[in-house]
């Protein structure tokens, strides 16, 4: 697309038109709202606003066709610098004050004219193609300067008379007010503003301004005529002059010559007279004759005695002098008050402030009506709201009568505003709190909105005068337990704590069920953990009322999801005892039953588990009695109940060995546990699973079965709710609970071999393991399903039970297995590790067996392992040697760590931090180095996926069991390899500083001993 050079210039020239007439508008809008003559002014802006429309009108392409681009261009220049200068003089002349405006008026006026001439005459210039335009733009023009030659001759006059008035007033009696307020209105009239102080006031500090910006440029007739102008408005008497207010600072501080001491030159409080006659005050004369003078500072008559005689007259005179002085003044702040002028106002609370510190003046000012007026002032911002406050704070403190008067003409409400805009003086705190002194007051005061949540935060308020009084205005307010309630759900307890304390029996209740539907936070009921309140929120639960128990098992129930709470409630021994009865009470409520359960339980899991020492109440809830008591009521109890004795049931187990113990010799309740797995309600099933696991984990005898044939049922229902439950959490705690089975049982070991849940584990591994290879992360049900399903498996993978790892080889498992060394959690690393262990034990046992020529043996062993290496590609057959085994393990039945790639998985499972999965990893890559036939390719096989590295770094950071059996496994290998320099060097370090640990001391002197470092007759062996 081709641009010419003639439409980047009517471009240009388009451009400047739009700029032209946005200045245009912009002159427009300035003259617009001008005040000193108005009229004038706003003629002249219907005029250029009548240029602009016509501006906007004319076309850019038609002007340069009239005259060319260049003079077009240019006179749009010219144009646009003409209405900058008018829109400069305008806002100059806007920023001036009135007086001063109306000197300069002429002189505006003629610069206008002058401007607009030259604007008519650039317009003019333009060769306009449409005539009907020119003719109606040359009209406009015209117009626009006959109006301003009409206009200037009027402004010029009125300017004029109003300087001349104010000339020949300051001449003839620059101090006449009368004169000069008359004239002031004349000025008002003319620039159509009120004549009142806060304007003279307004007009003084833009004539200020002026005269320090004129005596700047060395101008001293336009300065000297600013002066005058300043005076004329002093003389209003509308405000203080400086040399007015520099006489009254003068006269107030020293009123009266005689009245001042002449050593200190302040007024005499305390006069006394020496020995001559004249008078001092006491301090200054004393001080005088400390420093050895005997000689009076005024006479200079040497004194024979230096005794001091109160001048009783004079202080009369002092007092009477005083008292006179500031009824004076008093009585001539009260006007001021009511006075429509806020400089006024404001002056007369200056006043008052500091006299009505004085309780007389307190209460004139009351019996003045004058309540109502001060309250007014707090709302408006141009006020000095300060004062304001401190003369309500005085009439709040002396004059009782007239406090209720406070509070009607709405002070409180205007408190609790300036609160919340965050103007929190604490004079507006002093008001509340002597209000708040009066109980019927303190009524009114707490029922205002938002008053209470604002006075609490005010407590953390940065101003210490401010928080300690907000504090005792709640403290007089907490006289009213809707009030305290109001305290809490803002956060402050303290008050509530007290009440609660000292309440009756019905104010707890209510004052409890209110805390229950409060949103508590940790950091804010930290006056809940009062030792005073547990005990009486405790002692509810004794009660006789119904209503009061419900109300504090529900306040309890919610106060325990706090740590520090918990342990509050455990240290006080009047805790368990109630919940217990409750709980062992068959005709109450059976609401109080579940609820009683569920707080023991939260008691029980919110502890630590080096407290349960210290609590009397948890060595109760462990005692043979309880686990019984607890063990029948899942019996006999409705299945709410019954959910909650197993959740505390549960969480005992888990805390406690002493609790499982005694669970696991309960036959009665264990064969119950067992029934309830089939037929119950999901979440009474799930709690008796986790029961049974939780007591079985970890335990030499494993899972406490009933006597046949309840097992035998036991172990299938288990087996099926792993195979076919819809619930990851059921068939996770099925699976944990069959890896807890006893290991010694055949029956056991033949019902899992007829059952799928070999089937099922493969399922869950296989399922999670793509899972964990998509985007999906895997939740904390799937891991932990995954975990204890490993955990089911290692049941099959033991060597000693040829039956049941038979089926693993038959699943095709193992890539599976060995991806969960790279994606798992740690546990389930730790379990796969183990599993693998377990199966590369075996195999290695058999290959080691056959190279030993007992061929039957190991063909025996690789029948129990079909389809063993790849998942999924069970046709296919091994072609390469394996470098540990070569033949041996090329069969398709044969699983080996090196050919199905575990080996560099199981070496960087030896960083892991978790000591458990490092020692799985070690037990794992040691079943290489049972056969000594084999020795030197496995130790090349580790060395080679980096296994040296990592057995050193275990030795370095591990912990005991992993240290030790690293320490095993290097030394096998260094009889089948040689060390570089470097792993050398560091092998030597790590198993020096070995040596200062007595349980590894031995076994790392026998590495050092196989480097080549100790000798065979050193101390360590």
């Amino acid at each position: 697309m081709d641009i010419g050079m003639e439409d980047v210039g009517v471009a240009i020239c388009q451009e400047l038109w739009n700029q032209v007439t946005l200045k245009a508008m912009e002159l427009c809008g300035e003259t617009r709202d001008m005040v000193l003559e108005k009229g004038f002014f706003q003629e002249f802006s219907r005029t250029i606003s009548e240029l602009r429309v016509l501006l906007q009108a004319l076309n850019v392409e038609k002007v340069e066709a009239a005259m060319n681009p260049r003079l077009t261009k240019t006179a749009l220049e010219t144009l646009d610098c003409l209405l900058k200068t008018a829109c400069n003089i305008i806002k100059d002349y806007k920023s001036r004050s009135f007086l001063s405006g109306l000197f300069q008026q002429q002189s505006v006026i003629s610069q206008m004219k002058s401007l607009a001439e030259e604007i008519a005459k650039s317009i003019s210039s333009w060769q306009l193609l449409n005539l009907n335009i020119a003719v109606n733009l040359k009209s406009k023009t015209e117009q626009l300067i006959n109006s301003l030659s009409s206009l200037e001759s009027h402004s010029a006059v009125a300017a004029e008379s109003l300087a001349s008035e104010i000339q020949k007033f300051m001449n003839e009696n620059g101090r006449n007010r009368r004169n000069a307020l008359k004239l002031l209105q004349k000025i008002g009239d003319a620039v159509g503003v009120s004549s009142t102080a806060s304007m003279v006031q307004n007009e003084l500090m833009l004539l200020k301004q002026e005269k320090e910006e004129m005596e700047a440029q060395k101008k001293q007739a336009e300065a000297f005529e600013l002066s005058q102008l300043m005076q004329f408005l002093y003389s209003t008497e509308l405000v203080m002059s400086p040399r007015d207010k520099e006489i009254a600072a003068y006269h107030q501080q020293y009123p009266t010559e005689s009245f001042r001491c002449p050593l200190s030159r302040e007024m005499m409080g305390d006069p006394v007279a020496i020995i001559c006659g004249h008078s001092f005050e006491r301090k200054a004369i004393r001080e005088h004759f400390r420093g050895g003078e005997k000689t009076c500072p005024i006479c200079r008559e040497r004194l024979t005695s230096v005794e001091l005689t109160p001048n009783l007259s004079l202080r009369s005179s002092i007092e009477e002098w005083k008292q006179r002085d500031m009824d004076l003044k008093f009585q001539a702040a009260l006007p001021g008050i009511t006075s429509d002028d806020r400089s006024i106002q404001n002056r007369a609370m200056e006043v008052l402030q500091v006299l009505m510190e004085r309780p007389c003046y307190a209460e004139r000012v009351a019996e003045e009506g004058l309540i109502p007026n001060f309250v007014e002032m707090l709302k408006n911002n141009q006020l000095n709201r300060i004062a304001a406050l401190k003369c309500l704070s005085y009439l709040a403190k002396y004059c009782d009568n007239h406090k209720e008067a406070i509070i009607e003409a709405g002070a409180v409400r205007c408190i609790v505003r300036q609160f919340y805009k965050g103007q929190a003086e604490p004079d507006a705190v002093a008001v509340l709190l002597e209000l708040s002194a009066r109980e019927d007051l303190a009524e009114k005061i707490g029922n205002v909105r938002d008053c209470i949540p604002v006075l609490v935060s005010l407590l953390n308020y940065s101003n210490l005068a401010v928080s300690q009084k907000a504090r005792k205005v709640l403290e007089n307010l907490s006289y009213n337990t809707h009030f305290v309630v109001k305290m809490a759900e803002a956060g402050h307890f303290q008050q509530f704590v007290a009440c609660f304390n000292q309440g009756p029996q019905e104010t707890r209740v209510s004052m409890a069920a209110a805390l229950i539907q409060m949103e508590l936070k940790g950091n804010t009921i930290r006056d809940l953990e009062d030792k005073t309140f547990i005990h009486n929120l405790v002692q509810m639960l004794s009660s006789s009322s119904p209503a009061c128990i419900s109300a504090g098992l529900m306040l309890i129930k919610k106060l325990v999801a706090f740590p520090r709470m918990v342990k509050r409630l455990l240290a006080d021994p009047a805790t368990v005892p109630p919940l217990l009865g409750l709980i062992s009470i068959v005709k109450t409520d059976p609401h109080w039953n579940q609820e009683s359960a569920a707080i023991l339980a939260l008691l029980v899991e919110g502890h630590q588990l080096t407290e349960h020492q210290m609590y009397q109440g948890l060595q109760e809830l462990q005692s043979q009695h309880n686990i019984n008591l607890f063990l029948k009521l899942i019996v006999s109890s409705d299945s709410k109940t019954k959910i909650q004795i197993l959740h505390l049931l549960v969480a005992l187990g888990n805390k406690f060995d002493m609790a499982r113990d005694l669970i696991r010799t309960d036959n009665e309740g264990i064969s119950y546990l067992f029934s309830s797995l089939e037929g119950s309600e999901p979440l009474v099933k799930l709690l008796a699973m986790k029961l049974i696991y939780c007591i079985s984990e970890g335990h030499p005898s494993g899972v406490p079965l009933p006597p046949s044939p309840a097992k035998e049922t036991a172990i299938n229902t288990l087996a099926n709710i792993l195979t076919y439950s819809v619930n990851v959490e059921e068939r996770s705690t099925a699976a944990g609970i069959i890896s807890q089975l006893p290991n010694d049982d055949i029956v056991i070991d033949e019902i899992l071999c007829k059952s799928e849940v070999l089937k099922a584990i493969r399922e869950v591994i296989c399922n999670l393991d793509e899972e964990s290879v998509g985007s999906r992360a895997m939740d904390n049900s799937g891991t932990s399903l995954l975990e204890n399903a490993l955990a089911a498996l290692l049941r099959y993978t033991e060597p000693n039970k040829p039956e049941l790892y038979r089926q693993v080889g038959k699943l095709e498992l193992y890539p599976s297995l060995v991806r969960i060394l790279s994606r798992g959690s740690s546990l389930a690393k730790q379990r796969t590790a183990t599993a693998l262990a377990h199966l590369s034990r075996s195999i290695s046992v058999s290959i080691s067996d056959s190279t030993g020529k007992q061929a039957l043996p190991l063909q025996n062993v690789l029948n129990f392992f079909s389809s063993m290496f790849c998942c999924g590609s069970g046709m296919v057959e091994c072609v390469n040697m394996c470098s540990v085994h070569g033949a041996a393990c090329s069969s398709r039945d044969t699983f080996c760590l090196v050919k199905a790639d575990a080996l560099k998985l199981l070496v960087q499972n030896l960083s892991e931090k978790e000591s458990g999965v490092v020692e799985a990893a070690l037990m794992a890559i040691e079943t290489l180095l049972t056969d000594h036939s084999t020795l030197p390719s496995a130790t090349a096989a580790i060395e080679e996926s980096q296994g040296v590295v990592a057995i050193l770094q275990v030795l370095e950071k591990g912990d005991l069991p992993a240290k030790s059996r690293a320490l095993d496994l290097f030394l096998k290998m260094l009889e089948h390899t040689k060390l570089n320099r470097q792993l050398a060097d560091r092998a030597e370090r790590i198993l020096v500083q070995l040596l200062q640990d007595d349980d590894l001391r031995k076994k790392a002197a026998l590495v050092l001993k196989q480097m080549g470092i100790l000798p065979e007759q050193s101390s360590y062996f």
